[in-house]
């Protein structure tokens, strides 16, 4: 029971979210504008105040372990519905904690074990436990380097290729079209256009968009890591900066990891749903060739990037 608790300190969100709109100087070279949609979309989310807040996300831990974990298709772009546990919200604010996520789907695969159903089909939400695990324990080992723009020091047998980055200043440009969703690469703005509006978006969808900040726009990752720490409402300062290290190449595993956003359209979003629902200009598009490459028809439909470095080879022997 938590009634007796004295909240008159909290701040409300809109306390905490007014200094970005009274700031006189420019957030990440950001425009006011910009800043005052990212402010205005977190006050419009609807939000329920409950004292028993925990036992509401307990009841929706049990509802998707249950009925959807097995059969979500975590891997599309669009993962809303039942396609995601949406359980980094709750830990990051710490309704739920991972001990808790862990027993209660152990004790479902128990369950499930004792059916024709294989408890295999929910074992991922405990692997993305340990990957969380894991970037907090690196987050306690790097310390101040988890925040070096050439990251920490590398495993011996890998070693890490020291990157060029361009500077704020030297790629404000860029980088305030990848934060307003205007790259014209409609994987990439379709899905800041979401996070934006919402606060969230998929793996597939963070994935795309850092590798086009970090692996084509070649810009200090760490401006990225800034903006999502902005912008995510699940926001975990271990769990991004070490995934920003991760897909930059300067973390424990340094590849070279740099996806195609229209063959990962192609493949994660074949029907252009995810595309028509976050980009006005596309929303009656039913050509599923313009919805991946809208430079290809339209003249004013100019990419930040080679649109070529966009597609697989396999896609661009399709495209030949």
């Amino acid at each position: 029971d938590v009634s007796d608790i004295n909240t008159d300190g909290i701040p409300t969100l809109e306390e905490l979210t007014q200094p970005l709109l009274d700031s006189q100087h420019p957030i990440l070279g950001l425009s006011k504008e910009l800043i005052h949609k990212l402010v205005q979309s977190a006050r419009a989310l609807p939000r329920e105040y409950n004292s028993n807040v925990e036992e509401i996300e307990h009841l929706q831990l049990k509802l998707f372990v249950r009925h959807h974990a097995a059969t979500a298709e975590r891997n599309l772009c669009d993962v809303s519905g039942s396609h995601s546990s949406k359980l980094s919200v709750p830990l990051a604010l710490g309704t739920l904690s991972p001990r808790q996520i862990y027993r209660y789907v152990k004790s479902e695969q128990e369950q499930l074990g004792n059916t024709t159903t294989s408890p295999d089909g929910i074992a991922w939400i405990i692997n993305h436990l340990e990957i969380r695990d894991y970037f907090l324990f690196e987050s306690f080992l790097n310390g101040k380097a988890a925040y070096n723009l050439q990251g920490r020091r590398p495993t011996a047998h890998k070693p890490n290729v020291q990157r060029e980055w361009l500077s704020l200043h030297d790629g404000q440009d860029a980088f305030t079209r990848w934060t307003s969703g205007k790259t014209n690469l409609p994987l990439v703005d379709a899905g800041m256009n979401e996070l934006i509006a919402t606060g969230y978006i998929s793996n597939r969808i963070r994935q795309n968009i850092v590798s086009v900040l970090t692996k084509d726009l070649t810009i200090d990752w760490r401006l990225g890591a800034e903006w999502f720490q902005l912008a995510l409402e699940d926001h975990d300062v271990a769990a991004n900066y070490g995934n920003w290290q991760y897909f930059a190449g300067v973390g424990g595993d340094p590849k070279n990891r740099h996806f195609r956003t229209v063959s990962q359209a192609w493949r994660y979003d074949a029907r252009g749903v995810f595309v028509r629902k976050w980009i006005d200009r596309l929303k009656d598009e039913d050509d599923i060739e313009v919805l991946l490459r809208p430079w290809a028809f339209r003249d004013e439909w100019a990419p930040i990037v080679p649109p070529e470095s966009q597609l697989t080879w396999q896609d661009k022997e399709r495209l030949e």
